[in-house]
């Protein structure tokens, strides 16, 4: 099996989609589509099923994805190993604002672990946009989180949402009784917890009106801090605001979705920074900092 054969159909796996991979490893659909058919003639086995527009893998295709990350794996560790006494250009890693304060710090800790010499470039957008950067090369790896979809690269964490406030809650009980509805400061329409708060206030029958939405977690958390509204975010994003329960505001609030997050990497890797070394992140994150940031975030309103 081929190097080239073997990274597509990673590619393929992760993203879920021929023109997705294909973008990742610069090639054609058509091109993608005829090496996993080549696969499956090389195996003698089926390694995907259809179900819907989506492709599953099949117990021999999990099989393979396992063993073709780890030779990938091997073949980009080579590959650095040799290339060492080279310039290395920097690492471009993407992750979303929400994730900058305290899970970006982690993931860069654990980086120059392995490699302290590398130099990385870190780009902010949303997880849907990172992935489109992913795919069209502009990144090595990415912060993001997972898609409801299908798993993409390797889990750093599962977290919870919660309702943030400024803590202040007689003012904003009266807000929410001088405007007639629940003022609500979110990220954008791709983000989990907008979609989350929406319709959660909205099967419960409580009224609501988006006042703001940005992709900056420091924007949101200041406009919430200046009592222009509340908002849901994951637990590891709640900084200086306090967390929001229902006994405390008095009245139902619906519960916020879980999310995980992962470390995902682009087709062609970084010479020095390969899947290898990803997944290592990804074994060490949740038992070094799973404590930190949730003791970071405990405060509540008493």
């Amino acid at each position: 099996m081929e190097i080239d054969a073997l990274r597509s159909f990673i590619a393929f796996v992760e993203t879920g989609s021929f023109t997705d991979a294909g973008k990742q490893v610069f090639r054609s659909q058509s091109a993608i589509s005829q090496q996993m058919k080549k696969l499956e003639e090389q195996t003698g086995k089926a390694l995907f099923y259809k179900q819907g527009r989506q492709h599953g893998l099949t117990d021999e295709g999990k099989f393979l994805l396992s063993y073709a990350r780890h030779i990938i794996g091997l073949h980009d560790e080579a590959l650095m190993q040799l290339k060492k006494t080279q310039t290395i250009r920097p690492l471009y890693l993407g992750c979303p604002d929400d994730y900058v304060q305290l899970v970006l710090p982690k993931v860069i800790e654990l980086i120059k672990a392995q490699q302290p010499d590398l130099s990385v470039y870190i780009h902010c957008h949303n997880s849907r946009q990172l992935r489109k950067m992913l795919n069209d090369g502009e990144l090595d790896c990415a912060i993001v989180t997972r898609s409801d979809h299908f798993k993409q690269g390797y889990e750093l964490l599962q977290d919870i949402g919660v309702w943030g406030f400024n803590g202040n809650i007689n003012a904003l009980k009266a807000s929410i009784d001088s405007l007639g509805y629940m003022p609500l400061v979110l990220y954008d329409e791709s983000c989990h917890f907008h979609t989350g708060a929406i319709q959660g206030l909205s099967q419960l029958k409580i009224a609501s009106k988006v006042k703001y939405v940005s992709e900056s977690l420091s924007a949101i958390q200041s406009l919430v801090m200046a009592g222009e509204g509340i908002t849901m975010l994951a637990h590891c994003s709640l900084g200086s605001l306090t967390e929001l329960k229902a006994d405390t505001l008095g009245m139902a609030l619906p519960k916020p979705p879980e999310i995980t997050i992962d470390l995902i990497a682009g087709a062609n890797g970084h010479p020095m920074f390969g899947r290898n070394q990803i997944e290592a992140i990804s074994h060490s994150f949740n038992d070094l900092y799973l404590n930190d940031l949730y003791l970071i975030n405990s405060k509540e309103v008493e």
